[in-house]
């Protein structure tokens, strides 16, 4: 702080004098922690800008394909699509059967998928779409048609199934997402709507256009000048077929997905503190984001001689802006 003196009672000569004197006014202390989420918070604001740039050169040099590099989730927040991508776990009963025959198993997920109601299509600008993620579809039982596909591609995950999230146009839905599988020597088309099943050069496939695709990690702009499903290399690796979002060695934030994350227990009943032991083994609860919410649900089945199996799923869910 500096003070200014403006009187001198010396006879002599009037002038001004100042001098400078530390005045402890208070202190702001800054966490590590927080410097690190404003670094975190930095580099997403880099890729929400360069995710931005690619899909408006994507759409220059292919006016009517479709491009979706990022959406809001349900708080408003701006996202990349590759967050909503993550194996997530079916119902159990899927499962079971799962045990028994892989290929049913799949037939019956996407049939599964299909039967949640579809919401109708308000606004059909990419660049103000909201999406939410699988859990929420699922417990509100609707979804749109993003939503639907996010939701097959995440269960195929699960069962270490090589699928990607495709977004194109239909002759007869228009815009549409459908799930794509690299299997050993072909590629699948699947329709979350319906729960069908299409190879690649299936001349009955309603798919028209395959405009591009997205997983956890990456964003690909189809630029091959023949977009039908039959004529399109599916080889997203090769840069002289697709455009990617984000380079090999590109150093950006990799942002956590924004679904939850959990899964069911299944165990006999012997006491209270069993079932207590056995939560608290998984690790779910060491969560080191403050932010973590829970979600916890317990079913008991009984059978003959007090005889009890006890069902119980645990849910976590890390909100990261």
């Amino acid at each position: 702080m500096i003070f200014e003196k403006h009187e001198d009672h010396c006879f002599r000569s009037c002038s001004g004098h100042s001098y400078v004197r530390k005045n402890w006014l208070g202190s702001i202390v800054f966490p590590f922690s927080a410097l690190l989420q404003q670094s975190e918070f930095s580099d997403q604001v880099d890729v929400l800008g360069r995710a931005h740039i690619f899909a408006k050169n994507c759409k220059a040099v292919f006016p009517n394909r479709r491009i979706t590099t990022t959406v809001f989730n349900h708080d408003g927040i701006q996202i990349l699509v590759t967050r909503y991508i993550k194996a997530l776990n079916p119902p159990q009963q899927l499962l079971d059967i799962f045990l028994r025959d892989s290929n049913a198993t799949l037939d019956l997920i996407a049939h599964f998928v299909s039967l949640i109601p579809l919401m109708p299509e308000l606004d059909e600008n990419d660049g103000f779409d909201i999406w939410m993620t699988s859990e929420r579809c699922i417990s509100l039982a609707i979804g749109n048609r993003e939503e639907h596909a996010i939701l097959l591609c995440n269960f195929f995950l699960y069962f270490g199934k090589k699928a990607l999230v495709l977004l194109g146009t239909s002759i007869l839905e228009g815009r549409v997402a459908y799930v794509l599988t690299h299997e050993t020597d072909e590629y699948l088309l699947w329709n979350p709507l319906t729960g069908q099943c299409h190879k690649q050069i299936d001349p009955f496939c309603p798919l028209q256009s395959v405009d591009c695709l997205f997983d956890d990690g990456n964003v690909w702009f189809n630029i091959q000048q023949n977009s039908t499903p039959m004529a399109v290399y599916f080889d997203y690796s090769k840069e002289s077929f697709w455009k990617q979002l984000l380079p090999k060695n590109f150093q950006g934030t990799q942002a956590q997905s924004i679904q939850i994350e959990g899964f069911p227990i299944q165990m006999p009943y012997t006491n209270v503190q069993s079932v207590i032991d056995a939560m608290y083994q998984t690790g779910i609860h060491s969560s080191e984001f403050p932010q973590t919410e829970f979600a916890l649900a317990v079913y008991i089945h009984p059978y003959p001689n007090n005889i009890l199996s006890v069902w119980v799923y645990l849910a976590s869910l890390t909100r990261q802006q």
